[in-house]
């Protein structure tokens, strides 16, 4: 075995970082590569021809059987810099490291570790060196790591990287009398606990990188002199601590959106951290300006006596005692002042120090000088920015359209609901058009629940939507809202599909009873609709598109083939839809158009049937401003580009979206005669309103002619049976009858 190692030395010493066998100093590289080495040893090494106390540079790469290292015999190799492993599966436990005072870098990669070696001990601070040693990086990634024993990473280096690893909590205190600069666990995809003073006691760390793992939050101990933050990829992270927490955090590259929003809004994000800031602010220019006027004064002091240097014996003590006791009693009074925080020193320029803490406590960063003050939020670059899908503004943006999305509710949800009880308290009458009508009134008075939805968020997160954000968007609220506004959107265009073919069937062959649409034939196409309108609502629930990406939780944003093909079948069932309807009602008003004629002259008739016809052409207009906001938006996560921002989109939302929701209910129903006749029936059901019942009898009861007896009212027909002898077309008031 030590022959074939040895020629494996031969081939392969010259290859890590470039180095030759025989250095300038001496210093040798050793490079093992497809070793079947179980264990490393000085003796082996030795064996192999090479002097120890001259090896600096030792790697093992692609070691299948390497179990076990001999750690005290690193301690045999004085000179040591680097030490290097890789594709060693059967690695599980390194023992602590002994004192390597040359030791530089520390890699063991792709290997079977299951904890981090303990490196505390690799520069033993008991001994005396000519210069502070350091390492240079200790990277172990790519491990089985689960856990990090206490003190094993006691060490002052550059940088650690524990990434890809199978790390699920960082405990206490992991890192404390560390002097590390840079750490990373990257990747670490259980990583999901970081204990309060996981960080804590680190006094160095410049940049950590927690991107790509599953923590809720970030604890701020240790993190004070924070410069760049990385959590990229971690949706799991809900809430992000001040911007007062870092003193000298300077880029931040975060998952969120909002988390940026936070940053940029500190007196939004943190009220009572941004008025202790505010206060700390006050006081600080306060004493500014105190500290400057006894420097003028001294300085006014000084010109006096230079001015007065020369003058009369007797006049120069009065005036040197006199100067001497100003000076001295303002002195005593700065010091008295000061003595307390210890935060200025005064020198003879008048200049003040540098703080010897150059921090607020509350951690804002500030610069002093004489004659100026300045305290300034600092600006932290920040990624993702805040864009036209996901702005710094809470869900309904305006102050008028928060009041007016109220309105819309009211009307969508009592129109329909209105609607329904009256339809299904009248089941015996259940016809073709009172069927569809229930559907509709049901998908619209989702539409109704859904921007219901979405207002209480807003009232509840005034003001600071975004430290709500995470628990509004990711949460089940806002997939609910989301489901049921495609759903509400999808079925009301289908089932207003529908109506409008029955509509065109009842009125262009309304002599041909045998081609109307059939209660049963109706049922069936309902129930293709619903599971048509289930599965484009689901879809976004199983990773097509998503709910989460705007506070309004519809699916516009598309980052995928998949996403754009769910966005394009959107916009073209709406698009299909409406192309249906109008064709519909152009059909209609073209067969009314001649009904004077076709139907021997009943100019009246035809006129009424004409007033159907504008009706519908009304139906048309709502129904194209009601999906415009989809179009848009459809057209939106087609071309990638956000033609409509979601600030803008929300006028859309609340104003055109659910229009249908508002007027169906009155077009096809509320504001028929048909509608108060079934009304009123109802209400008779009841029992009372008895005077109601009598005055709408009276209103439906035709006029005395010259055949009747004027002084005796004629017979009222029961409601049912007249509402039995009308037919569902009424040409006498141009009503559609539902």
């Amino acid at each position: 075995m030590f022959s074939t190692w040895s020629e494996c030395i031969l081939v392969t010493c010259v290859v890590l970082l470039g180095r030759p066998v025989h250095g300038d100093t001496g210093g040798l590289s050793v490079v093992l590569v497809q070793t079947n080495i179980t264990r490393l040893t000085a003796r082996a090494i030795h064996a192999a021809g090479y002097h120890l106390h001259r090896v600096e540079h030792l790697s093992i790469i692609d070691a299948p059987k390497l179990e076990h290292i001999a750690v005290e015999d690193l301690s045999k190799m004085p000179n040591l810099k680097s030490f290097f492993i890789t594709q060693a599966p059967r690695l599980h436990r390194i023992a602590p490291l002994p004192p390597l005072p040359e030791l530089r870098t520390f890699i063991i990669t792709t290997s079977g570790l299951l904890e981090v070696p303990n490196l505390s001990h690799v520069h033993d601070h008991s001994k005396v060196y000519t210069s502070l040693p350091y390492l240079q990086a200790v990277d172990l990634e790519g491990n089985h790591i689960k856990r990090i024993p206490a003190h094993a990473l006691r060490v002052r280096a550059d940088q650690v990287s524990l990434n890809y690893n199978l790390i699920e909590e960082v405990p206490a205190h992991a890192f404390k009398n560390a002097q590390i600069s840079k750490l990373s666990f990257r990747g670490n995809t259980k990583l999901r606990r970081l204990d309060d003073l996981a960080f804590a006691g680190n006094l160095l760390l410049r940049q950590l990188d927690l991107s790509s793992t599953a923590i809720a939050s970030l604890p701020t101990k240790g993190l004070e002199k924070l410069e760049i933050l990385r959590i990229e990829k971690t949706p799991s992270l809900k809430y992000i601590p001040s911007i007062y927490e870092f003193q000298q955090l300077q880029k931040a590259y975060l998952t969120h959106h909002f988390h940026c929003c936070a940053f940029a809004f500190p007196e939004r994000h943190n009220p009572a951290r941004h008025a202790l800031y505010e206060t700390q602010k006050a006081i600080m220019a306060q004493r500014c300006q105190q500290l400057s006027a006894v420097q003028r004064r001294r300085r006014s002091q000084e010109s006096s006596r230079i001015y007065k240097f020369g003058v009369e014996n007797a006049e120069e003590t009065i005036a040197d005692n006199s100067a001497a006791t100003t000076s001295e009693e303002y002195d005593l009074n700065s010091e008295e002042y000061f003595s307390d925080t210890g935060s200025f020193e005064d020198d003879e320029q008048g200049d003040f120090h540098e703080l010897v803490n150059n921090t607020l406590s509350n951690g804002v960063a500030y610069f002093a000088a004489c004659g100026n003050f300045s305290l300034s939020r600092r600006k932290v670059e920040c990624s993702p920015l805040p864009d036209a899908l996901n702005p710094c503004e809470d869900v309904m943006g305006w102050s008028w359209l928060r009041a007016s999305v109220w309105f819309v509710i009211t009307a969508a949800v009592v129109g329909n609901i209105a609607v329904l009880m009256v339809l299904l308290t009248n089941h015996a009458e259940l016809t073709v058009p009172r069927f569809l009508m229930c559907h509709l009134a049901f998908s619209d008075l989702c539409t109704g629940v859904y921007l219901f939805m979405i207002a209480v968020v807003d009232l509840r997160s005034y003001g600071e939507f975004f430290n709500y954000a995470y628990s509004w968007q990711y949460g089940v609220g806002c997939k609910i809202a989301g489901f049921l506004s495609v759903f509400s959107g999808q079925l009301s265009v289908f089932t207003l599909t529908i109506v409008t073919l029955e509509r065109w069937f009842a009125i262009t062959y309304a002599i041909y009873l045998e081609r109307r649409i059939s209660l049963s034939t109706a049922a069936k196409i309902m129930i293709g609709g619903w599971l048509f309108s289930f599965l484009m609502a689901g879809l976004p629930l199983v990773g097509v598109s998503d709910y989460s990406s705007t506070s309004i939780c519809l699916p516009v944003e598309s980052v995928g083939v998949g996403d754009a093909v769910y966005q394009g079948s959107l916009f073209l069932t709406n698009a299909i839809a409406w192309v249906t309807i109008v064709v519909c009602y152009v059909q209609i008003y073209r067969s009314l158009g001649g009904g004077g004629e076709s139907y021997g002259g009943r100019g009246a008739a035809a006129a009424a049937e004409r007033r159907i016809a504008n009706k519908m052409a009304l139906l048309i207009g709502t129904d194209l401003l009601c999906w415009a906001p989809v179009a848009f938006f459809g057209v939106t996560a087609l071309a990638g580009v956000p033609l409509v921002d979601v600030s803008h989109g929300k006028v859309l939302l609340v104003f055109f979206y659910p229009l249908n929701a508002c007027a169906n209910p009155f077009l096809y129903a509320i504001l028929t005669k048909q509608y108060r006749r079934d009304l009123i029936t109802m209400i008779a059901r009841t029992g009372k309103c008895d005077w109601l019942i009598e005055k709408y009898k009276l209103a439906a009861t035709p006029p005395p002619t010259g055949h009747t007896n004027p002084s005796a009212p004629a017979p009222l027909m029961p409601l049912i049976d007249y509402n039995r002898s009308h037919s569902q077309v009424s040409k006498e008031n141009g009503e559609v009858v539902l």
